[in-house]
């Protein structure tokens, strides 16, 4: 979708380099391998951040940030714009991964000031909208209420291996060059792990905790999540209850050759969050 001049500004960043902790230095010539092997290839996804003015959209490959003004854009989708209709499509029904530190903030701004609506179907289909913050308690081994959230310094502090882009800069909030690191290591933790830390039970859990915040930041109740507090929605019985209920499908699904649960079509469904 082509940026629309009216509602956008375009800050490119392949002008500016942001070395990891790890590897301060470019490597010279002498590093590479004569027969790389080609790149994995990846889903598509863009990282966002939003404030009451504007929202910001991170594209990691092409090193953009694009800046979008609110009262510009909601103008644009009253006059059926039809580059602002394709990106209130893009928010709320492309199958691009869309990642957000706390969705619920976003979610509220973007239904209030553009009727833009934010939505995870559940905890059996796959989503579109990750939240790190979800991601980042899900994988705490040591947490077992996993009740307290973190804030996205915290996380980048703890879990980000990007040296610069700390902070609010003037053109836009530097702290969302951080989060393809941070999505790379929590969803990579989560499709390789067991139940202790991350596998499928915790996608599932993830999915359906990001699908109530949405709700809830759009007025719906829900009980344990708010739409900006500091719960997770989550606590040690609430997660036992949901494990238990997990494991009887795990144990009865075999037995009935997948009338239980739906079998291997069932279990497949959360590889990925």
């Amino acid at each position: 979708m082509p940026p629309n001049p009216g509602i956008t500004r375009n800050v490119s960043l392949h002008s500016q380099t942001y070395p990891s902790k790890a590897h301060p230095h470019p490597q010279g010539p002498s590093s590479l391998r004569t027969n790389p092997k080609p790149p994995p290839k990846q889903p598509r996804i863009l990282y966002l951040l939003a404030n009451s003015h504007s929202l910001t959209i991170y594209v990691a490959p092409a090193s953009t940030v694009n800046i979008l003004d609110l009262s510009d854009l909601n103008a644009a989708l009253r006059r059926n714009d039809k580059n602002a209709l394709a990106l209130k499509w893009l928010l709320e029904a492309s199958p691009i991964i869309k990642v957000f530190f706390d969705a619920r903030v976003a979610a509220q701004i973007l239904f209030e000031r553009c009727e833009i609506k934010l939505a995870v179907e559940g905890s059996i289909k796959r989503a579109y909208i990750h939240e790190l913050q979800m991601m980042e308690v899900a994988l705490r081994r040591s947490d077992r209420d996993r009740e307290w959230l973190a804030g996205l310094d915290r996380c980048i502090a703890q879990d980000s291996d990007l040296a610069g882009g700390m902070g609010v800069g003037v053109v836009f909030d530097r702290r969302i060059l951080h989060l393809p690191i941070l999505w790379q290591k929590y969803h990579g933790q989560l499709t390789r792990g067991g139940f202790d830390v991350g596998g499928p039970f915790w996608i599932m859990m993830i999915r359906e905790a990001t699908k109530e915040r949405l709700e809830v930041a759009r007025s719906e109740k829900h009980r344990g999540y708010d739409a900006d507090g500091a719960r997770s929605g989550w606590w040690e019985e609430s997660i036992q209850e949901r494990s238990d209920s997990w494991n009887e499908g795990v144990m009865m699904d075999p037995y009935t050759e997948g009338e239980f649960m739906g079998g291997k079509d069932h279990w497949t469904q959360f590889d990925v969050l």
